[in-house]
């Protein structure tokens, strides 16, 4: 079976309050895992300037995510989810060519080397 690896941005509603964009971004996830998708990343650029007004926000909350699935049907199920979601004002979601995929658990690999030296160095203090 294939595996298929995706770079997903979305952008919320800046008007949400931390906990509320803390519950969209869950929920967003726990939707991936029910079409079969694994979330390998999640980097929260935060609140920024649009290029342009949608739906008369200047302002959004960007969401980048990395995706691994074996699922042929994930985009078409995760872009049906993101249409009817209201906290989404925009998304993006498109599948990684294979060089991106090797940089990418390149990426992944030493951020999961960084992380145990981190743990290890507070096991010493």
């Amino acid at each position: 079976m294939r595996e298929y690896y995706y770079e997903m941005v979305y952008i919320l509603r800046p008007t949400m309050s931390d906990e509320e964009t803390k519950a969209a971004i869950e929920k967003i996830n726990s939707y991936v895992n029910r079409y079969k998708g694994e979330v390998l990343s999640v980097d929260e650029w935060g609140k920024r300037q649009l290029a342009y007004p949608i739906n008369d926000y200047d302002k959004g909350y960007y969401v980048l995510e990395y995706i691994r699935t074996n699922e042929r049907d994930f985009v078409k199920n995760m872009e049906n989810f993101f249409r009817i979601n209201e906290d989404v004002i925009r998304f993006l979601l498109f599948r990684l060519k294979p060089s991106e995929v090797k940089e990418l658990k390149e990426k992944l690999s030493k951020k999961e080397e960084e992380k145990v030296a981190v743990e290890e160095n507070k096991g010493e203090e």
